[in-house]
């Protein structure tokens, strides 16, 4: 059975699994095996656990595949629907993995990708995830959220057919706790969100902007920690995902779809995990959501491990030129992908 054990040394939580076992993709130098058909694509809904929501026509049938997108139990999942119990042995702390995760089957077609979904479908899907997380949020003894999507298999994609994971876990993230004690110490002494601060210098400054519009910035954080690692966050004050509204939506597909195609474009379609940091019951004084690009580029070094920091070698500022001109690039038409379908 797998459990959830806590850190004598620090807040967070280790899931320890048994039952996955190790993968080919668990390797980062390994290929791996050809996958051959998608095992989430049309006409394989029987084989997956059922249903629990879908972008489907008005008169389509409940699990059937006349779907544009679906909501699914994660298949072998080692959290399980239960109260959460943690018992004590001396210094020890666990308790069963209790939680909810769950498979978002993201489009029909295994060979479409987030930047070529076209508008519509991609802001579709981000009010799918935002739905999904409401949902969740509302419930009391949820403490952590999360929305992850990774591509490759490098980064440890379980399926080539695009799809993202949601959880909800009974027990806090450590880098998100992290950032809200950041947030909570800035506002305590300066009366102002952290991340609304950091986004006006990045805004007044230039040199880390990737793109923009009215409602989003993407920039390259000052202090990355990987190369070419990008956050998107709301110019305007808002503290957790399911809190977007409606309207906004739209703006951030703008947003994703062309910082991941200037991603491809720059550093030939390279591996990527897109991460949500978000929380169940957002804090204005605490809080800000914001989604990180990070490019499979780079392994970490015992550097990295022992002093707890990381080695970037490529500087924030020329990371976010090099996403700007291949931006551009594909937007005057003379890249070799085609610009997002309008």
């Amino acid at each position: 059975m797998a459990s959830l054990r806590k850190d004598p040394f620090g807040p967070a939580w280790v899931l320890i699994s048994p039952d996955r076992g190790l993968q080919p993709s668990d390797f980062g130098s390994a290929a791996g095996a050809a996958r051959g058909p998608s095992p989430l694509a049309p006409g394989a809904e029987a084989s997956l656990p059922p249903e629990i929501q879908a972008l489907r026509p008005a008169r389509s049938v409940v699990g059937g595949p006349d779907w544009r997108a679906r909501v699914v139990a994660y298949p072998r999942s080692p959290f399980v629907a239960r109260p959460f119990a943690p018992s004590e042995r001396g210094l020890h702390v666990s308790a069963p993995a209790a939680g909810a995760h769950e498979l978002v089957i993201e489009h029909p077609d295994p060979n479409a990708r987030l930047e070529t979904f076209g508008r519509d479908h991609l802001v579709d899907v981000l009010r799918l995830y935002r739905d999904r997380l409401a949902h969740h949020a509302a419930r009391p003894e949820v403490r952590h959220l999360q929305l992850s999507r990774n591509v490759g298999r490098a980064a440890g994609a379980a399926f080539d057919h695009p799809h993202g994971q949601l959880l909800a876990l009974p027990v806090p993230d450590r880098w998100v706790e992290e950032e809200r004690a950041a947030m909570s110490a800035h506002r305590r002494q300066h009366g102002r969100c952290l991340l609304c601060d950091v986004l006006r210098q990045e805004l007044d400054e230039r040199e880390r902007l990737v793109t923009t519009n009215e409602h989003l910035v993407a920039f390259a954080p000052y202090a990355a920690k990987q190369p070419f690692e990008t956050w998107v966050a709301p110019r305007a004050h808002q503290a957790a995902f399911h809190e977007v509204p409606t309207n906004h939506l739209e703006a951030l597909a703008e947003v994703l779809a062309t910082l991941v195609q200037a991603l491809n474009a720059a550093l030939g379609t390279p591996p990527y995990h897109l991460v949500l940091h978000t929380v169940p019951r957002g804090e204005e004084d605490a809080d800000h959501w914001h989604l990180k690009l990070l490019p499979r580029l780079t392994a970490q070094s015992g550097y990295d491990w022992s002093l707890g920091a990381f080695v970037n070698p490529t500087p924030p500022e020329a990371a976010a030129r090099f996403l700007r001109e291949a931006s551009a690039a594909l937007a005057a038409g003379v890249a070799g992908e085609e610009a997002w379908p309008r």
